[in-house]
């Protein structure tokens, strides 16, 4: 898949239990029914099978961080922005759509109960750095639903461990090597944790989960360690969903400077 393809699929953000939605078709609603869909989103995830034990919300942070710099990286309609404006964050917005970057600026304007103040964007790109932040630094990056469908992952955690503060985090959720048995039938080997794609069960893999895109890994805790030791300390790793299909993890920046 071409980049401009990747990004063109990946433009249609992923709208909880509905589909898959262009954002510059959302950028055409009005303002209350931008706000409804909004609502309804959160409703969807905050109280259904996405949330089952409140996991997703526990795992990701989502009530217990205040007055820290998140970067969401693969921001998407912006929804999980939102919970962190409202918890008293400063936000910025990273993704690799410019009309999802949009998209979910205005959420954010629209839907805050506060003036969030000035929101930063960044455009994501397939090249290193891949993120230009100026000087800017985080406490946490924020990325759900993300890294999975990145074949680089490990250069953008190498990247992530540039932009964190120390002691800073990684908060992901991500499809899980029980999602892969799901969707497959197929069991994982230890070894097969590099290689993916060449998989008998890729293609099965990647449609059961998304409707749109080429591309998806699956993760545990061991294969976090694996990919991402150098960089990071996993603090905390969960399967969440009732069928852990997903997982979740922290994993905190190593080193001082």
């Amino acid at each position: 898949m071409t980049w401009e393809k990747h990004v063109r699929e990946w433009s249609q953000p992923p709208v909880d239990d509905v589909g898959y939605i262009s954002s510059e078709e959302m950028l055409t609603w009005d303002n209350d029914r931008l706000r409804d869909a909004v609502i309804e989103m959160a409703r969807v995830r905050y109280t259904g099978w996405r949330n089952h034990g409140g996991l997703w919300r526990d795992m990701l942070k989502l009530d217990e961080t205040h007055h820290m710099d998140v970067l969401d990286f693969g921001c998407g309609v912006g929804m999980e922005s939102l919970e962190f404006l409202r918890a008293g964050n400063r936000v910025s917005l990273a993704d690799i759509s410019a009309s999802n970057l949009l998209l979910a600026h205005r959420v954010v304007n629209l839907c805050s109960e506060t003036d969030p103040g000035i929101i930063p964007r960044y455009l994501v790109t397939d090249h290193d750095p891949f993120i230009d932040t100026g000087d800017k630094k985080f406490n946490v990056i924020h990325c759900a639903g993300v890294l999975h469908h990145i074949p680089w992952a490990t250069k953008i955690m190498r990247r992530f461990h540039d932009l964190l503060r120390p002691g800073g985090e990684v908060r992901l959720m991500l499809y899980s090597d029980i999602g892969w048995r799901i969707a497959t039938g197929d069991l994982l080997a230890p070894h097969w944790a590099d290689n993916t794609q060449d998989l008998p069960g890729f293609r099965k893999f990647v449609r059961y989960f998304d409707a749109v895109g080429d591309y998806a890994d699956w993760y545990s805790a061991d294969k976090i360690k694996l990919k991402f030791g150098n960089w990071f300390n996993l603090e905390e790793f969960s399967y969440i969903t009732e069928d852990y299909r997903y997982c979740a993890a922290v994993l905190t920046r190593k080193g001082s400077v």
